[in-house]
């Protein structure tokens, strides 16, 4: 089998991620004494940045090969991603400002990746990327200051909608009305989530929903982004969609009564645990793609997301 063709082409870079996390982990507490739920608050802001590189396409490091740009890009996403909670404390703010932050930064991010980044139409790098981070703080910092932030729970749903459903019905459709619609559809979804804790005696907020909640994230994200919707890449929508909702809820139903029946990991350290194994699963394709399975992918190849943001 061709380490180009999925499944491998997916399970090769996956194990890498895992390695990856697992470094992070070990000298996030081993050397620096830092527990994993503030490590993860690193790792979020760290992909946070990632997506942000992604809409820089491959500026400004064009001219690097890879793996070297994937790996360059790696090390800046880690740097920028570790200095946001220094000069969050720099400006006086304390770890209660951290969650609320990334929140709204993602879903500044999650806008720009529905209407397909209009904002900077026309505009060339850096001018364009410079504008698309300026938007994502400053609709963070107001949406923060007027309402507090948003529940991440439409993240899931943003995931599965975009990446496993493809938008389907609505890729014909122009925009705005296709980012607007999109938003609804996510809306609604989200609304059937929240209520599925509801009925299951939690909520997203307590430790065992918010583990679920982030299994479900990983799960989806493996296989619509780095598995590419193996095995069902051949099937139709909307069937295809549910095929990817019902792998991607059995793997969650079973790797969360693993955590908690088998391992016995406390749930909010776990999904604190799982939360930095998503943002490197996350980062790494968006500036590795499918490296090393896949020795000519890097940034411009990552076409789970650069195809919604250049579109």
């Amino acid at each position: 089998m061709s380490l180009n063709n999925q499944p491998v082409r997916g399970i090769i870079p996956v194990l890498c991620v895992i390695i990856s996390s697992i470094i992070f982990i070990e000298i996030g507490q081993g050397t620096f004494g830092i527990n994993p739920d503030m490590l993860s608050v690193y790792a979020l802001f760290f992909v946070w940045t990632a997506f942000i590189v992604s809409l820089a396409g491959d500026w400004p490091l064009a001219k690097i090969r890879q793996p070297l740009r994937g790996i360059s890009y790696l090390a800046i996403c880690l740097v920028i991603g570790i200095l946001h909670p220094l000069v969050i404390s720099w400006l006086g703010y304390g770890p209660e400002t951290y969650w609320p932050l990334i929140s709204n930064l993602f879903l500044g991010i999650g806008i720009i990746i529905a209407f397909e980044n209009p904002l900077v139409n026309g505009f060339s790098q850096p001018k364009a990327v410079f504008f698309n981070v300026l938007f994502c703080y400053v609709f963070a910092i107001i949406l923060m200051v007027g309402y507090g932030f948003v529940p991440s729970i439409w993240f899931a749903m943003f995931v599965y909608y975009f990446f496993w459903v493809e938008k389907w019905p609505l890729q014909q459709i122009a925009q705005p009305v296709k980012g607007i619609l999109a938003f609804t559809v996510l809306g609604f979804l989200s609304l059937i989530f929240w209520q599925a804790y509801s009925l299951a005696g939690t909520n997203f907020f307590k430790p065992e929903g918010g583990l679920f909640f982030v299994l479900f994230v990983w799960w989806l994200v493996m296989f619509s982004w780095n598995m590419e919707t193996w095995p069902s890449q051949k099937v139709a929508q909307p069937v295809k969609g549910i095929i990817g909702l019902m792998i991607s809820l059995v793997l969650t139903g079973l790797s969360y009564i693993i955590i908690l029946k088998v391992s016995g990991i406390d749930p909010g350290t776990a999904g604190s645990i799982v939360w930095i194994f998503i943002s490197w699963l996350y980062t790494w394709d968006i500036v590795l793609a499918k490296w090393p399975a896949d020795q000519s992918s890097g940034l411009n190849q990552s076409s789970e997301l650069t195809e919604l943001t250049t579109a």
